[in-house]
């Protein structure tokens, strides 16, 4: 009877431990999302003259690097981390506010992706996507769509056949968060290179720009975006995936 007693109390223990952990992870979580969002604005508008939808190049760019930084990383972050930090909500609300996320994020990634297209349209001989980069960067966005077409019908569609397709969909949720995981990290990868290649071009020592070597502070702010930017890519996986956490990692389907 004791050592029951013992057990029970042990499990109970763990389960609050879990929790702490959860729930200090998902501050950091926050905290690392929200960074990344207000450090690519703070040095878009501090050093670089904000944005601009059309007839600025240099400003339209800028406009790229925000609205890639808010739809791959913090809006993408936020519709997978939903369904862990509303555990107590119905699977209903926390789809609609996954899918919510979800729309919020494809309609940055589309404007974005107009906006560097249009950016380089206005140079004298216009080259699009050769860089390792764009490379990169139409990969997540191709996974992006493919995520977003699977999700809505697997997920949303499907339910109107709801006793028939449940187990069907209850087999694509391991799949679907995967694949949420693959494209959130190749985006940090494009993300992360695009860095690269405007801090080599705006910090590069020529025409009275500042040198990236020297160790200029809007050179500090991307090295600090960019590490931002790799803690999430460890931290959300493993929030997503991490089963010690018991109920907020079950994947079920109603």
């Amino acid at each position: 009877m004791d050592v029951m007693k013992h057990e029970s109390e042990s499990n109970t223990e763990m389960t609050v431990v879990a929790r702490c952990c959860f729930g200090w992870l998902t501050l950091v979580a926050e905290i690392l999302l929200a960074g990344s969002l207000g450090l690519i604005l703070y040095w878009v508008f501090n050093y670089h003259g904000g944005v601009a939808f059309a007839g600025d190049g240099s400003r339209q760019m800028n406009l790229h690097y925000v609205l890639m930084v808010a739809g791959f990383t913090f809006m993408n972050g936020h519709a997978m981390l939903v369904y862990r930090m509303f555990p107590c909500c119905k699977k209903i609300y926390n789809k609609i506010i996954h899918m919510l996320f979800f729309l919020a994020s494809a309609a940055c990634i589309a404007i974005g992706l107009y906006a560097a297209i249009d950016a380089h349209n206005e140079g004298p001989k216009p080259v699009h996507f050769y860089s390792m980069h764009s490379w990169i960067g139409l990969a997540a966005c191709g996974l992006f769509a493919l995520q977003f077409v699977t999700g809505f019908f697997f997920f949303l569609v499907l339910m109107l056949c709801d006793s028939a397709t449940a187990k069907f969909r209850q087999t694509m949720i391991p799949t679907h968060v995967t694949f949420g995981l693959i494209i959130f990290v190749v985006a940090a990868a494009a993300t992360l290179t695009g860095l690269t290649q405007s801090a080599r071009y705006r910090l590069s020592g020529k025409d009275g720009k500042p040198n990236y070597k020297d160790f200029p502070e809007q050179g500090i702010v991307v090295n600090v975006l960019a590490m931002c930017i790799i803690a999430s890519v460890i931290i959300v996986p493993y929030i997503i995936r991490n089963s010690t956490y018991g109920r907020y990692t079950t994947l079920t389907i109603n």
